[in-house]
């Protein structure tokens, strides 16, 4: 679930690009007005030249000059939309403000360690809780003795290459997630996703699994089974569970990875 705050912020941004968008069609948007007529169902536009009398009907505009109606229209449009989103910039900048100024997780972040340590109820940042989330130690899956040994750049063991391209990514983009975390679901089954991922700021754990096999027959129906685990206990892809793939011919697609990656949380 988003925040306000963060839904503000992409609000805040899209306005941006909109007002950058208009101020450049108005580089070159043509003078005078548009008078719009409708007459016996048939509507009929009028030219008329910049600074004329309100009484001037102005020219009629046939077809073959749309594009003139149309730029002048846009430009009514962009000058109107420009101040209605500048004042709207305004109206987000003086809440987000007022909206940070009374964040509780600053409060505890501006606190002195030493009274952090006694407290047993307290909101924190963003950041503490990820450096939390990020240091529960736990035990994974156990690896074959004869499996290679695969080193990450945060230091960890994986099962395969691309395993490690997907870790590294996380890893360099700050993305906190944890290497095949054992999850607990409904008839006390535990499994072992791939990347158990925590998404900011909602706080919410988002599972990222990577299929490597996808030409052996076996290893897919151990996937369609492990999936179907999934659905059954409310994790559906997409959702809360999302994929990458590969097989012999078909290696993992990095530009769709980056992709995924962007999707997911946002990263500019």
């Amino acid at each position: 679930m988003k925040t306000i705050e963060s839904m503000l912020k992409k609000e805040k941004q899209e306005l941006e690009k909109m007002i950058k968008r208009a101020k450049e069609r108005m580089r070159t948007a043509p003078q005078g007005n548009i008078r719009v007529r409708k007459w016996r169902n048939v509507v009929e536009y009028y030219y008329v030249e910049q600074n004329k009398k309100p009484t001037d009907n102005g020219r009629y505009m046939k077809k073959n000059e749309i594009g003139l109606v149309r730029k002048i229209v846009q430009r009514d449009y962009d000058e109107r939309m420009m101040r209605c989103a500048e004042k709207r910039l305004k109206e987000i900048d003086r809440f987000l403000k007022n909206y940070q100024s009374t964040s509780l997780k600053l409060l505890y972040q501006h606190m002195n360690p030493c009274r952090k340590m006694l407290l047993s109820d307290a909101v924190i940042s963003d950041e503490e809780y990820a450096k939390r989330w990020q240091e529960l130690e736990y035990t994974g899956k156990a690896f074959a003795e004869d499996a290679p040994e695969i080193i990450t750049e945060r230091g960890e063991r994986v099962r395969s290459k691309s395993e490690k391209i997907i870790a590294d990514k996380l890893y360099m983009l700050g993305i906190p997630y944890r290497y095949e975390y054992p999850l607990v679901l409904e008839g006390n089954i535990t499994i072992y996703p791939d990347f158990t991922i925590l998404r900011m700021p909602q706080r919410e754990e988002v599972y990222l699994e990577h299929f490597g096999m996808m030409d052996d027959e076996d290893y897919v129906e151990n996937v369609l089974m492990k999936l179907n685990t999934y659905e059954r206990n409310g994790i559906y892809p997409g959702v809360h569970l999302f994929i990458t793939h590969e097989s012999r011919n078909t290696p993992l697609n990095i530009k769709a990875l980056d992709a995924l990656i962007k999707s997911l949380f946002c990263i500019g």
